[in-house]
């Protein structure tokens, strides 16, 4: 565009345009031996009028072209600093995650002051393991030990069950490894979690042993005794889905749900002092397969 106007021909353009003008003139008005004077007269000023258009045409135009090698130079720099960007994003995104968890740690510690917590992040599942266990990424450094009790902000989750220094590996309370006293909020039964293959996937465990004549219904809520001291009392475990009899004799037990898809899991507690702990009395219980 910018070389359009710069061109002679555009000039010889606007001349001939001109030039036909006054010729149309000259047919009407006297005197056609004025021509030459006549045309001198109007492309004289015609002449400066057609180089100020061109120079006002160059004065709005983009400068030259950019070559390819500032074009290149010009989207890599773009690409690094939307490599920078995304950075940025993601590191708002831990922090915003992890002002989220100590929030409800905070909470967590308002509601039990006994207790004391170490935050932790899965940082690997079992993909062998039924139960769905997982590792956190805290060890003995920071003060974890074996049956320290995993929970979240809703409730009980599991146990310690290995550790080394910067990481532990945690059973659930799906598995039938994990056994802890419980007790129905509502109607006083007691019993004991105690996991089970045939309800893991579905992500529920069973509370076992309790009484024939129980008062326990849907809905009621399970919490910890605190008794054997390995884990706290009235935490939260589940919620009853419904009360069966066990195909394997004539006892009850109740299929619960806990308050976590603990398949999901990404944050989590582990409670490290608790008002009891260290009080272990060892419990003998026969191991549930169904």
């Amino acid at each position: 565009m910018k070389k359009f106007f710069m061109r002679n021909g555009f000039k010889l353009f606007v001349a001939c345009v001109f030039i036909s003008v006054g010729v149309l003139i000259l047919n009407f008005v006297p005197g056609a031996n004025a021509l030459p004077s006549l045309m001198d007269y109007i492309l004289t000023p015609m002449q400066k009028i057609s180089s100020k258009v061109t120079d006002k045409a160059m004065s709005v135009l983009p400068k030259e072209k950019k070559s390819a090698q500032e074009y290149e130079k010009e989207i890599q720099n773009l690409k690094l600093e939307l490599k920078r960007m995304r950075t940025i994003l993601v590191d708002y995104y831990d922090v915003k995650r992890e002002n989220a968890q100590y929030l409800k740690f905070y909470d967590l510690k308002k509601q039990n002051k006994s207790l004391s917590f170490k935050t932790a992040e899965v940082i690997a599942k079992d993909p062998n393991d039924l139960f769905f266990g997982f590792t956190l990424d805290k060890g003995t450094s920071e003060g974890i030990s074996i049956n320290d009790p995993v929970i979240t902000e809703n409730g009980l989750i599991g146990r310690v069950a290995s550790v080394n220094k910067h990481s532990c590996k945690v059973k659930t309370i799906l598995s039938p490894e994990y056994k802890i006293g419980v007790i129905d909020k509502a109607s006083g039964d007691s019993g004991v979690i105690i996991g089970k293959k045939s309800l893991a996937n579905e992500n529920k465990t069973a509370m076992m042993y309790i009484s024939a004549q129980n008062k326990m219904n849907p809905d009621d809520i399970i919490v910890t005794t605190g008794l054997g001291g390995i884990c706290p009392k009235d935490l939260p475990v589940g919620k009853i889905k419904e009360i069966k009899n066990d195909d394997y004799d004539s006892s009850f037990f109740a299929v619960i749900e806990p308050f976590d898809d603990i398949k999901s899991l990404i944050d989590v507690f582990i409670v490290t002092e608790f008002q009891g702990k260290g009080n272990i009395i060892s419990e003998s219980l026969p191991t549930v397969t169904g």
